[in-house]
């Protein structure tokens, strides 16, 4: 048995703090700002600018941030109902990655719709790293003692002092080592990859919807719908469609 009494704020200024978790976050948007700058440097996506780029990232973290806390307000609703004012409170924490994953292709199809850019070959550019930045954030989850996994007796099971004393599935590892996975993945089949246009991107949609299905096994939280989580019905809808694009841009002809 292991025991979590991590504490999760690496600086402390007075009345706030400066946590693992946001410093995981901020320095992954940092570093996809990055990556699309240069692709826009290198005029490798059509028509993105330098200054396209960081309006797709910060607007593309705002929706997402948004579009994250109201998937988690709504699946968590319990939490919230008898003291409403607490959904704006999301210092406090409670993000769901899913819900800020559409959001944010949402607001990401409409500006390069809008824009005249091609959105896919930009979202494959950022696939990988995020699968990388997912790796982190699951790391960043077990910090905070968020996201706990079901009671367990396995030889590693994990007591989180801030929840309870009751030994648990790591869940949040299992989530992290599952990112690596998908991380590596996409690295080593890129360069066949990335010459169908969306090939990475539908990689990761149906990678990431398959391990958090699978990583959902092992995570408390409450059934929704013929024995499986809310998350776990939208995973089976991801590895579906991301199948099904994977399958149609293979029948394509190559594009050199």
């Amino acid at each position: 048995m292991f025991i979590n009494n991590i504490n999760p704020d690496l600086i402390n200024l007075g009345p706030f703090s400066i946590r693992f978790y946001g410093i995981v976050y901020a320095l992954g948007f940092i570093l996809i700002a990055y990556i699309l700058s240069k692709q826009a440097e290198k005029k490798r996506i059509k028509n993105l600018s330098k200054d396209m780029a960081l309006d797709i990232v910060i607007y593309g973290m705002i929706s997402g941030l948004i579009g994250a806390r109201i998937f988690h307000v709504l699946s968590e609703f319990s939490l919230y109902k008898d003291n409403l004012l607490d959904m704006f409170a999301i210092w406090q924490g409670g993000l769901g990655f899913l819900g800020g994953l559409i959001t944010a292709l949402v607001f990401v199809y409409y500006y390069c719709r809008k824009h005249n850019i091609e959105a896919l070959k930009l979202l494959d550019f950022v696939a990988m790293p995020t699968a990388f930045i997912l790796f982190f954030g699951r790391i960043a989850n077990y910090i905070n003692s968020e996201h706990i996994g079901y009671p367990s007796n396995v030889n590693w099971c994990v007591a989180f002092e801030k929840v309870d004393a009751v030994c648990r599935h790591p869940a949040q590892i299992y989530e992290a080592i599952s990112m690596l996975i998908l991380f590596f993945i996409l690295i080593l089949f890129y360069n066949k990859w990335k010459h169908k246009t969306g090939l990475l991107f539908y990689h990761f949609i149906a990678g990431y919807g398959l391990a958090r299905f699978i990583t959902d096994y092992f995570r408390q939280q409450n059934i929704f719908l013929l024995g499986l989580t809310h998350t776990q019905i939208i995973s089976i809808i991801m590895i579906t469609a991301g199948i099904y694009y994977i399958y149609k841009i293979n029948r394509k002809k190559v594009k050199s």
